[in-house]
């Protein structure tokens, strides 16, 4: 999803990592006051930058929030699966469910299901469903784990854009279900997923 950033007067380069910082500053601030209380006055102070500054970039509350949403998730997401990636899936499809589910459960991660809700329902500025975005993404993201992992033929599936949807669905709904406690322990969900992961191959066996 590409969200507008408006451009500044600096070089692309240096109005890049200004529009970064901007946004790393409005994630810190949103963890600190939550976005109910989020304004460009405090964001401003918060991180001394001038509120034309922040003007030229994103035109008001919402539309900066959703391209901090939309960066935040699709980092996070590149983070997870790049691990992902690294192992065979059998291994890794249990470790990106540990990952999810602890992730699902961290203030970070409890922030953002918020500011997803708030987005579609609250902003009403006729903007795209953040929710279904995100699923969207999620969905992709294992349509691509599972992709490389039938080329270098550690699973046969009969339909990996079909497992894909089950998988996604799957590992989010049992984070949302699942009562976490601190510390968090990985290995019910490592256990949970393992036997979600051999019903979904068995199912849809090439």
């Amino acid at each position: 999803m590409k969200c507008k950033i408006r451009s500044g007067r600096p070089s692309a380069e240096d109005a890049e990592a200004l529009t970064d910082r901007i946004l790393q500053a409005s994630w810190e601030l949103l963890l600190d006051v939550g976005f109910e209380n989020f304004s460009f006055d405090k964001l401003a102070r918060y991180g001394r930058f001038g509120k034309p500054t922040i003007y030229a970039r994103f035109g008001n509350k919402v539309e900066l929030l959703r391209a901090l949403l939309v960066q935040s998730i699709e980092t996070r997401s590149r983070d997870l699966f790049d691990a992902a990636s690294r192992q065979h899936i059998d291994e890794a499809i249990p470790s990106l469910c540990a990952d999810v589910v602890e992730y699902i459960h961290s203030p970070e991660g409890r922030l953002k299901d918020r500011l997803i809700d708030w987005l579609d329902i609250e902003a009403e500025d006729g903007g795209p469903s953040m929710r279904g975005w995100t699923g969207e993404k999620a969905i992709q993201s294992v349509q691509q784990l599972l992709r490389d992992a039938s080329k270098r033929g550690e699973v046969k599936l009969s339909d990996i854009d079909e497992v894909s949807q089950f998988l996604a669905a799957g590992v989010i709904g049992h984070g949302r279900m699942t009562k976490v406690e601190d510390p968090f322990d990985r290995v019910p969900h490592i256990t949970w997923a393992r036997s979600y992961w051999v019903m979904l191959k068995t199912a849809f066996a090439a």
